[in-house]
């Protein structure tokens, strides 16, 4: 039976962490809720520790939020940490690696949805020479999948503005991945042609849909938009809020659909 499509508000302790041998993962968003673009996930690897699998017919856009490891995508080693995303293409394999003492968190989203059942588990790559470490590699049809977000120049929208990390010109065909920058105060309401998961990792603020306040924002909260709802964030505090979005069909964080009329 299909899931009405309406706006989501939950937080990450409100879902069950599912353990795996080395970590544990979250679906935050996925078509329990309703989703039928894009799903989200938060994925804890211990230190010491490799996660490994492949996934056919959908991209991964990963974002970390702590820690250190590598990403082996494909045979080709990603050295990441806060605040690194990569771009993990269709039925590629990949690992990740958490070669530090502390947890690897990430938080991630793919598109288009799939059942998780399909995830399969793989054998860990091969590492390559040491002359293959390069995020700049282009090894063929390897194209650079690795974004440092301080690297990227942010783009403003007011007193708001974004980065882009992942989107079609890195060839990520299925969505677009980015952090945002919320200042004290309220934007006025808007709707955006795509479907999108929202990760609060800093500050905190009250979710609006429609004129209807729908509860509080945190540090690990979590937003379903459906195509077309009517909403915003509102920064209640002092410091700026810093979002984690992920949104399909890939395109621009301006992207607005026409208010009604």
């Amino acid at each position: 039976m299909a899931i009405q499509q309406q706006a989501r508000l939950l937080h990450q302790h409100d879902v069950e962490p599912r353990k795996f041998s080395g970590g544990t993962m979250q679906w935050l968003v996925d078509q329990r809720l309703g989703a039928r673009h894009i799903m989200s996930y938060r994925l804890v690897v211990d230190p010491g520790e490799t996660a490994s699998h492949a996934h056919d017919g959908t991209e991964e856009a990963l974002y970390v939020l702590e820690g250190s490891g590598d990403i082996v995508v494909e045979s080709i080693r990603h050295g990441v940490g806060a605040g690194r995303a990569v771009f993990i293409p269709a039925g590629a394999e990949h690992s990740y690696e958490n070669s530090g003492d502390k947890s690897l968190v990430i938080v991630g989203a793919m598109a288009p949805p799939i059942d998780p059942a399909a995830i399969r588990a793989v054998m860990p790559a091969l590492d390559l020479a040491a002359s293959h470490r390069s995020p700049a590699i282009d090894e063929g049809s390897i194209r650079p999948t690795i974004m440092d977000e301080q690297r990227v120049t942010p783009t403003l929208m007011g007193e708001r503005s974004f980065r882009v990390l992942v989107n079609p010109e890195i060839g990520c065909r299925q969505m677009t991945q980015f952090t945002g920058v919320i200042p004290t105060g309220r934007a006025p309401l808007h709707a955006h042609p795509h479907e999108e998961a929202v990760y609060i990792l800093e500050g905190g603020g009250r979710l609006w849909i429609g004129d209807e306040p729908m509860g509080s924002l945190r540090p690990g909260s979590v937003v379903f938009f459906p195509i077309g709802v009517r909403h915003t964030l509102e920064n209640t505090g002092r410091v700026d809020m810093k979002v984690l979005g992920a949104f399909s069909p890939a395109g621009s964080p301006e992207a607005k659909v026409p208010p009604p009329s």
